[in-house]
């Protein structure tokens, strides 16, 4: 009898783990769309947490090569049955989305920077973004992100007891450069 249900229970289990495989299969086929064939999309690995799963994709597509200075770059991408979009225009797109969530980002943890500041008068004193973060979250912010858009850690200094710079490296990851998107608060 316990084999029986034990046997019965892993099934299910089992069947759960195909069902959410195939429903993320299926979701990564028609997105936006298109119509590709099951052949053209593997579900590699799925992890669920509680009301939310992560899962590796390998997609099969194809992509328009062209040669620039004896080098063959990417084109156009196939993103979907027989569409084809610029390679470029998904970038600008990727990087216009990525400097809006940056932008959020800044926006809530400078409001978390300024609740602190009500409470004690100055702006936190720290050395670095992972010391600030640990002061910040979770009282003066509800919600905390480490890492910008491009996935870089954010960078802040405080000047003084009410000035700061808090900075992401933008697109290049690297600081200092025109792409840096800033809060300078004097």
């Amino acid at each position: 009898m316990h084999r029986i249900a034990l046997y019965m229970m892993l099934v299910t289990i089992l069947s759960c783990g195909k069902n959410v495989e195939r429903q993320i299969r299926d979701q990564v086929r028609t997105f936006d769309g298109a119509s590709l064939d099951q052949d053209q999309v593997e579900v590699t690995n799925v992890q669920e947490m509680g009301d939310h799963a992560t899962a590796e994709v390998q997609i099969t597509t194809g992509v328009k090569m062209v040669k620039e200075n004896g080098k063959w770059v990417i084109e156009e991408f196939r993103i979907g049955d027989r569409r084809w979009e610029k390679a470029e225009h998904l970038l600008a797109l990727i990087n216009e989305k990525r400097t809006a969530t940056t932008l959020q980002q800044i926006n809530s943890i400078t409001e978390g920077i300024e609740r602190y500041e009500n409470l004690n008068r100055r702006i936190p004193q720290v050395s670095d973004f992972e010391e600030l973060a640990a002061i910040l979250f979770p009282r003066f912010q509800s919600r905390f992100t480490p890492t910008d858009g491009w996935n870089n850690p954010f960078w802040y200094r405080p000047r003084g007891d009410k000035e700061y710079e808090l900075r992401s490296f933008g697109p290049d990851g690297r600081f200092g450069t025109p792409d840096d998107l800033i809060a300078n608060i004097q």
